[in-house]
């Protein structure tokens, strides 16, 4: 690692993205304990697009709510301010990194598939141990990678230095970030994440999904995302950049008390769930 290195090239992207106001409006109320689900939805009908999106996933199968949720305020009330606030997250990280250059598209449409593939994953697993916040472990899941759109669009010489090293060595990407840049994506994550004012929880996930030991109080959490990277490559849902599978670490293993029968039904509760999610996230990137 070379911090001063990670500081002379990361002051290139000083143009990183910035999240939408109406988000940061809406991250504003939740963390209010004076607002209620009025001015919530208030601020969410007003956009047009965030308004037809949420409506179009809180009734997709992802949920599997019996009845029609028709309104903005219903949806709140089903779900709670913390859920739709991550969910409005993830269409909104999705619309900034869509916007921009189109050169690598398919390469950022394959990456874009492990991260959401990841996601499903990590909502998935947290179903089996029972987590009470399923939309805060699939936003993680699906920023678990940020870093590596990061490099691909900020940093383009530096990012093909780092896939002609993992072509020629047949290496981890991280293996090849740390040789090239002296620092990995989840490092440039993690920067994004704090850039955001992003919950420490979701910081701490994405810079420690490869060390879940390393997330201290959120050790949980970062091990249900890094089993649900390893299984999204097992599985070959997109591509995390690289042809190598990580080693799964036994601290994260034993931390989620797992048994290994538990693999196959996730696996197969994943793969069907990321046909599904498609009915709210195409590919635009």
């Amino acid at each position: 690692m070379k911090p001063n290195n990670l500081t002379r090239i990361i002051g290139k992207v000083d143009d990183l993205p910035t999240l939408p106001r109406t988000f940061l409006k809406i991250t504003e109320l939740v963390n209010s304990p004076k607002s209620s689900a009025q001015d919530l939805a208030r601020v969410i009908t007003d956009d047009q697009i965030l308004t037809a999106r949420l409506l179009k996933l809180v009734n997709s199968s992802f949920y599997g709510f019996p009845r029609r949720v028709s309104t903005v305020r219903g949806a709140i009330v089903l779900l709670g301010f913390d859920a739709i606030r991550n969910l409005l997250l993830t269409t909104s990280i999705f619309d900034l990194f869509s916007n921009m250059n189109r050169k690598g598209k398919f390469q950022r449409e394959q990456l874009w598939d492990h991260s959401l593939g990841c996601a499903v994953g990590a909502k998935v697993i947290g179903g089996y141990l029972k987590y009470d916040k399923i939309e805060e472990i699939f936003v993680a899941g699906l920023l678990h990678d940020i870093g590596k759109i990061v490099e691909m669009l900020f940093l383009p010489k530096e990012f093909q230095k780092i896939a002609a090293l993992i072509e020629a060595k047949d290496i981890l990407m991280v293996t090849a970030e740390e040789s090239v840049l002296g620092y990995t994506h989840a490092e440039v994550g993690k920067m994004l994440a704090e850039r955001w004012n992003l919950p420490s929880k979701l910081v701490h996930i994405i810079a420690h999904h490869h060390g879940p030991p390393h997330a201290g109080k959120f050790i949980q959490e970062a091990a249900i995302v890094h089993l649900a990277d390893i299984l999204c490559r097992a599985v070959d849902i997109g591509s995390g950049g690289d042809r190598k599978m990580p080693s799964l670490c036994q601290t994260a293993w034993e931390t989620l008390q797992l048994k290994v029968s538990d693999i196959e039904p996730i696996v197969g509760e994943m793969e069907a769930e990321f046909e599904d999610i498609g009915l709210f996230v195409n590919h635009s990137l």
